[in-house]
């Protein structure tokens, strides 16, 4: 069964979880996610958005796969689902989540390793692994705090409580809800207009001062900014949209992604 659909539309990605009953997330299926991930990576697309199939994003985890496990097998399997993550946060282009129903631990692992999340009025979120004793093997707990700060995200796993779309939003760990019927259709005119028309190099040098800034603080953010920026100056997406300016006035050009 083909456990993770991806279809292009235009410049957009689309990549669908369909692992029923509940999307559960097990080495069989982050080995599917890591194959998806190479056709992404040579796709050519400018812009991703990550979904599921059914009523939930994804029930988490299947915890059968800690089972019997040794703690060296263990730290090899994290490190794994680490570098795959790492590979989605680094993809060159934005990048969105659209949960509905259930998101939870790996499950809402992995949607934070996307640049934004929109959910349904009626998506549920939780880091719930110490109803296991167990920690976000994901990194939940710093993905977390990297948007919602750390006291906030050290309640979220420590009370292993479920969360309301609107609570995360305000907490600033999503971006936006939206009632469920229009979800998907809103979320795909966002970031098909992203993805076709959007100046996708600047996306790409924003991600990175983004993760320099997480990573190093603002001084090093600076200084990627200086970089980055002057790089820009030799993209033809800079140049038209300079020139259409100047001529016909902001909103007018149609980049390219070059």
């Amino acid at each position: 069964m083909e456990r993770i659909k991806f279809e292009t539309k235009n410049a957009l990605g689309v990549m669908t979880l369909d692992n029923p009953p509940v999307n559960a997330i097990g080495l069989d299926l982050t080995d599917d996610l890591e194959n998806t991930l190479d056709k992404i990576e040579n796709s050519g697309i400018r812009g991703l958005i990550f979904k599921a199939e059914g009523d939930n994003f994804s029930a988490g985890a299947d915890v059968n796969m800690f089972k019997d496990r040794t703690p060296a097998q263990a730290k090899e399997m994290f490190g794994g689902f680490f570098a795959l993550l790492h590979r989605y946060q680094s993809l060159p282009f934005p990048t969105m989540a659209v949960v509905k129903g259930l998101c939870l631990t790996a499950g809402l692992e992995a949607a934070l390793s996307m640049d934004m999340i929109w959910a349904a009025d009626t998506a549920v979120f939780s880091q719930a692994e110490a109803i296991i004793g167990a920690i976000p093997f994901g990194g939940g707990i710093q993905r977390l705090a990297a948007r919602a700060g750390s006291a906030r995200a050290k309640e979220i796993v420590f009370s292993a409580q479920f969360y309301p779309a609107q609570k995360f939003l305000d907490y600033n760990i999503i971006n936006r809800i939206l009632p469920a019927e229009d979800l998907e259709s809103k979320a795909e005119k966002f970031m098909q207009n992203m993805a076709d028309n959007g100046p996708t190099l600047a996306y790409a040098a924003t991600k990175k001062i983004v993760q320099y800034f997480e990573n190093d603080g603002i001084a090093k953010a600076d200084q990627m900014t200086r970089d980055l920026g002057a790089t820009m100056f030799d993209t033809k997406d800079f140049q038209s949209g300079i020139q259409s300016f100047l001529k016909e006035g902001p909103g007018k050009v149609t980049f390219k992604g070059k």
